[in-house]
């Protein structure tokens, strides 16, 4: 994850601010972050009534973001000035060549996010993959060590309890069904399924600093660009259709453009800046455990003993890096 300079050539500190300490959660960043937690675990359930591939799931949603968030990101031009860490307001007037390639960076590792890790339910167990997919925050606290600026020892317990519970989850979920592997490679699916947690690290890592110095609808129309347009040439690749579906999947695929894509992903690129890379990614650890409780509620389904057992361990992890982040001195940036 060798990743430049958002504002490369100025002779500012660069990169991601990993911990970003010593500001105080409000209650505005309380209610974003739970309500884009809920949104993206809402695609649990939509995807049950949605007769599609996961490819063309992945293309639609994106494709909506980005032309929805066009708009404003267009009107914030003509309101220069703005702060970066708002929804619409231009930090800019357009954005450096440094920030296009990181914009292009994090699109392509969105759309390689999706794209490898339903590739890998195919050929290796389920708890295999979703372990192995939510080793980002590791990813991310490893990379901030070699830059110099490893996480505090109490963001390190937040990232052992939220892989303890994820293991719990996944392989206790695993062990009391009768699935099988549908694929003939294992390897092959536990590979793709590590690259998918490299891929979302790189996201939330490319992302964080390009937020640093362009506003949401601005950073997150381009990226969702860049990730539909990957999609839709792997999909074309792969002979996926990405057209002809039924009345219900295509009001599904509003519904997760609207939830999971806008208020989801949006709401936490927003975040990005006020959180951080490490923090963004253990709260994405939440969304199984979101997803069980929707899914309990919508669907009825009774959620397994290992998410009763784990889900409050990975709830447990992210609550102790909001207020071990929430608490701790100031620090200086990262150059991530």
């Amino acid at each position: 994850m060798a990743i430049p300079d958002a504002e490369a050539g100025t002779g500012g500190s660069s990169g991601d601010e990993v911990h970003r300490a010593g500001r105080r959660l409000d209650p505005v960043t309380v209610l974003v972050l739970v309500t884009a937690v809920v949104a993206i675990s809402s695609s649990a359930v939509l995807v049950r009534w949605a007769e599609a591939s996961a490819l063309a799931l992945s293309f639609w949603r994106t494709l909506g973001g980005s032309l929805i968030l066009t708009a404003p990101a267009v009107l914030a031009r003509l309101v220069p000035g703005r702060d970066p860490g708002s929804w619409s307001g231009a930090a800019t007037r357009r954005p450096t060549r440094a920030q296009w390639r990181l914009m292009v960076v994090a699109g392509v590792a969105l759309a390689l996010h999706f794209g490898a890790w339903l590739a890998s339910l195919e050929l290796t167990s389920v708890a295999a993959s979703v372990t192995l997919v939510s080793t980002a925050p590791i990813l991310i606290a490893v990379w901030s060590v070699f830059r110099g600026h490893g996480p505090t020892a109490a963001t390190w317990l937040a990232i052992g309890l939220a892989a303890v519970g994820t293991v719990i989850i996944t392989f206790g979920h695993a062990a009391s069904t009768t699935a099988t592997i549908n694929g003939q490679h294992p390897l092959v699916g536990n590979a793709l399924a590590l690259v998918g947690a490299v891929a979302m690290a790189v996201y939330l890592v490319a992302g964080s600093s390009v937020r640093r110095h362009l506003p949401t609808a601005a950073y997150a129309s381009r990226t969702y660009s860049v990730a539909a347009a990957t999609l839709l040439v792997t999909s074309a690749a792969a002979g996926v259709d990405l057209v002809g579906f039924d009345t219900t999947t295509w009001l599904v695929i509003g519904a997760m453009i609207l939830g999971p894509q806008l208020v989801g992903h949006t709401g936490l690129n927003h975040l990005l800046r006020r959180l951080g890379s490490i923090t963004v990614s253990l709260v994405l650890l939440a969304e199984p455990v979101a997803a069980t409780a929707l899914a309990w509620l919508l669907l009825d389904e009774t959620p397994p003993v290992a998410a009763v057992v784990g889900g409050p361990l990975v709830m447990a992890a992210v609550a102790l890096r909001l207020v071990n982040q929430d608490r701790a001195p100031a620090r200086a940036a990262s150059r991530l």
